[in-house]
């Protein structure tokens, strides 16, 4: 031990003075190591405290003993601890009982307590002549049993049937704060839309949905029968348990009367209960994440932090040739070197964990309110964290490994003169490396064509009667283009020296910086690969996401025409048509050139079992037409206006004669056999009511798919009444001119949910797909920039003298930008076009498992990608190189 430390602790002190003197350069690599680390922190911080299996227990029973659901049957025999309670049955019984009536704590050991879940329902406040729909939970509002539902951060808990609590978001949108937002108003009160009224005495919030807007009441109050709710089939409680006793003991008793106990222990110790469905555990779930995050990370250190040594190894090879001229041997040399690397690697790691737990804890809020969460406080895996920061630090030294090796094989007369060989700039191709890329390409274009196949079957499967909706399988085409890629990315990363020597070969019909360029990257091989790959991974995963989105993208399709407001009202909780029509009128007044239009559906006059209306659908059951999923659609009223808003363009005068005619507008190609347009469509079989077949006529929407708000068949009103059938308002669409704002369509929204109504708007995932696509662009351009400006500094380095003899022998100052320039583009372009290649092939197979068989091209991010990020490359090192350089004197 005593011979390995004394030959390490002298390279460590050198390493140690080498950072201090460097320090930008050491900042650098430490900066490249800590960011990966920095975030499988963040990344293992969330899923640890989002998601795992404290976070589950808090959510499912916050801090009590156990969860305790009293079921209908008056025995469970088969039931154990993660089972679910609902749809147990007991074949001895011969009824079932009512869960309310069950005495709980007859049945729980003496001591315990029980609390009843929140209890929810729906209920319409009113102030002035706003009606705010909102929740109305009604459970022990302040029991330290039910803290995971509600904290109180203002007042009191109600103790008093006429007192209710209400959440931040909800007093907020009353008006119920005090000035600086934080308080709650004195004397505040609320009313519900039948006149009863209770006095705020307090404010909560959710701790696991901060945005709930809901009223809190006590059962008994006099709000807890204000609002509407389903009624349940199992009743839960909360329980606390006295001390000593286990809860294993208590499951068994509990179910023998028809009753579920589900112990903490059910989250914290899963491995103790059979019967529990769980999936890989926490460790794989967040080790998983973590370790790609680390993996990927450590790949692009290797290659960047590795340039950047280079960088140092070449600055002070004279140093390390004073080793070799001391005595030292090749191993001092390596030794010194590798142990910068380990030196940086254990700061980067440190400063890595540090760094992501900064951003967690100081970035509270923000996550706070990204998860709609509140944060107590943050959980980390300790063991994955400590394997990422291992591996950071043999990060480090396998970024200077290479280096290190090379500045070794220096004979110490060149490292004292400072002067590096170059290597002949040959354009041999590694046969591995071809092999390699040949059968990823080959991988990745068989499993894209495997794809396509087992989608367009997944597809046709589905379009046959009495199909079974399964998930299609595409696990062999997956690992084969992960494997694929694989492959391909090795193999370009093995050919690119080749690829670097063959353009060099061609260098002489170039201009004199763009010649400079090739031939310096090609005789300095050993770290212009390195950045050319990393820029290519990189913008391979880049260019394959952006397929991914334009597939995502194309496939979709929208809820609703442009520039329209539906209006729809909540069944349980709405005051009928009048009410409808009112909110309507209320959303159109809000929107330049608003204009609200009845949707009206038609029902029959045979009730549903329950005693609702039978809606009037038409349909063909002879149609296979593709994407088919139903053939049966309701019917509406037909007006010019729907018409032409289902459409996208004004129905037809033959249309319109067609309507008078008595015949059906059918939007929906799936209502027809292949290829009709026209045809008879009948209403939908009922046993009480005679089927009904008029001649239809398909209209050709705007859309690929039909609006689902709007009918997806169209009738006269004359032709309605004809058959019997009532009109019934589904909602309104409420049109506006395209000049309105966001904040107009905002205002809308809100008057309609003052009037206890619903807005909708379309739903354009566009913005939201074009940030993700500049996100992506970024972050290639980010990792260009660094492995473009670590290359070129390098090259400044090593060709010092170079340049001062090309200024003395009468070059400009500007040759040194416009070499830089160069350099980079041929550093930027190769990994660019490179990543091209390879994220093509890998979007190649993402396209079709997404759904989309057409392979739609996202053009615009592939622009971005592709041309701005090298050219951006090309400014960045051009404008940060000096124009002037000293002169050095050349040692031979």
């Amino acid at each position: 031990m005593s011979r390995w430390t004394s030959g390490w602790r002298p390279a460590l002190r050198i390493a140690r003075r080498s950072v201090r003197r460097n320090l930008k350069r050491s900042i650098l690599i430490a900066a490249l190591i800590a960011v990966p680390i920095a975030g499988a922190t963040v990344i293992d911080g969330m899923l640890r405290t989002m998601s795992g299996a404290e976070h589950n227990l808090y959510q499912a029973m916050g801090t009590a003993d156990g969860l305790a659901q009293i079921t209908g049957q008056h025995a469970l025999p088969d039931w154990r601890p993660g089972m679910s309670p609902y749809g147990m049955h007991d074949p001895t019984a011969e009824t079932e009982r009512d869960p309310a009536a069950v005495d709980l704590l007859g049945m729980l050991p003496p001591g315990s307590r029980a609390v009843p879940e929140p209890k929810f329902l729906g209920v319409q406040l009113t102030e002035g002549d706003r009606i705010v729909r909102t929740d109305l939970m009604v459970f022990a509002v302040g029991d330290p049993l039910t803290e995971h539902r509600a904290r109180i951060v203002a007042g009191r808990a109600p103790d008093d049937p006429a007192e209710a609590v209400v959440t931040k978001p909800l007093a907020d949108r009353l008006g119920l704060l005090t000035d600086d937002g934080d308080g709650l108003r004195p004397g505040a009160t609320i009313t519900v839309d039948d006149g009863r009224t209770a006095t705020v005495s307090g404010m909560a919030v959710n701790p696991l949905q901060l945005d709930q807007q809901a009223v809190l009441t006590r059962p008994g109050s006099t709000m807890a029968d204000a609002g509407v709710s389903f009624p349940e089939m199992v009743l839960g409680y909360y329980v606390d348990l006295p001390d000593g006793v286990d809860p294993d003991s208590v499951w068994p008793v509990l179910a023998e009367h028809g009753v579920t106990f589900t112990p903490r222990e059910v989250h914290t110790q899963p491995e103790r209960y059979p019967a529990l469905m769980t999936g890989g555990g926490d460790f794989l779930e967040t080790a998983g994440p973590v370790a790609l995050v680390v993996l990927f990370g450590v790949l692009e250190v290797v290659l960047l932090a590795g340039a950047a040594f280079a960088v140092g190894a070449r600055r002070q090879v004279r140093e390390l040739g004073l080793i070799g001229a001391n005595g030292g041997t090749s191993k001092h040399v390596r030794r010194t070197v590798l142990a910068q690397g380990l030196f940086l690697g254990t700061i980067g790691a440190l400063a890595g964990l540090v760094l992501g737990w900064l951003v967690l804890v100081a970035g509270t809020p923000l996550w706070q309110r990204l998860t709609n969460e509140l944060v107590d406080g943050w959980r980390f895996g300790w063991i994955e964290l400590v394997v990422a920061a291992a591996v950071g630090v043999l990060s480090g030294l396998g970024a200077a490994l290479v280096p290190a090796i090379g500045v070794a094989r220096m004979r110490p007369v060149d490292a004292l003169a400072q002067r590096f060989r170059s290597t002949a700039m040959t354009a041999r191709l590694p046969v591995l490396g071809v092999v390699l890329l040949g059968v990823g390409i080959g991988g990745v274009v068989v499993s894209g064509l495997l794809a396509r196949q087992v989608m367009a079957d997944y597809q046709a499967m589905l379009e046959q009667e009495g199909a079974v909706y399964t998930s299609p399988d595409v696990m062999l085409p997956t690992v084969g283009a992960v494997l694929g890629g694989l492959a391909m990315v090795v193999g370009v990363i093995m050919v690119s020296s080749g690829l670097l020597g063959a353009l060099g070969r061609f260098a002489a019909r170039l201009p004199l910086s763009a010649r400079l360029a090739v031939r310096d990257a090609g005789r300095h091989r050993h770290r212009t690969v390195p950045a050319v790959a990393a820029i290519m991974i990189v913008v391979a995963g880049a260019v394959a996401m952006s397929f991914g989105l334009a597939a995502g993208r194309s496939t979709d399709f929208r809820s609703q025409p442009e520039n329209t407001v539906i209006v729809e009202g909540d069944p349980m909780l709405s005051d009928g048509d009048e009410q409808l029509a009112t909110g309507a009128g209320d959303v159109a007044a809000e929107l330049p050139g608003g204009e609200a239009l009845e949707i009206t559906m038609l029902s029959g006059s045979t009730p549903t079992p329950d005693g609702g209306p039978t809606p009037v659908a038409f349909g063909s059951p002879d149609s296979t037409s593709p994407r088919c999923d139903m053939s049966w659609a309701q019917a509406g009223i037909a007006t010019p206006k729907l018409i032409e808003l289902a459409t996208g363009s004004p129905p037809s005068p033959a249309a319109l004669a067609a309507l008078d005619r008595g015949e059906v507008l059918v939007l929906d190609e799936c209502l027809f056999p292949d290829d009709a347009t026209t045809g008879a469509v009948s209403t939908e079989a009922d046993e009480e009511a005679e089927r009904v077949t008029l001649p239809g006529r398909l209209l050709e929407p705007e859309s690929e798919y039909p609006y689902y708000q709007f009918p997806a068949v169209f009738v006269s009103a004359e032709t309605a009444a004809e058959h019997g059938w009532t009109p019934e308002v589904g909602g309104y669409v409420v049109t506006h001119d395209p000049t309105a704002t966001q904040d107009d369509i905002d205002t809308a929204l809100a008057a309609a949910e003052d009037n206890g109504l619903n807005g909708y708007v379309n739903t354009d995932e566009s913005a939201e797909i074009q940030a993700v696509s500049l996100g992506l662009a970024g972050g290639a351009g980010l990792v260009t920039l660094l492995g473009v400006g670590i290359t070129v500094a390098l090259s400044a380095a090593e060709s010092r003298a170079d340049l001062a003899t090309l200024a003395a022998v009468g070059a400009q100052p500007r040759r040194r930008r416009l070499l830089a320039g160069a350099q980079g583009l041929v550093i930027s372009g190769m990994g660019t076009v490179l990543g091209l290649v390879v994220g093509a092939g890998i979007g190649f197979v993402v396209v079709p498992l997404s759904g989309d068989l057409a392979f739609p091209v996202p053009w615009e991010s592939l622009a971005v990608t592709v041309v701005a990020v090298p050219l951006l490359a090309v400014l960045v090192s051009m404008l940060s190189t000096r124009s002037n350089l000293p002169m050095v004197r050349r040692v031979d």
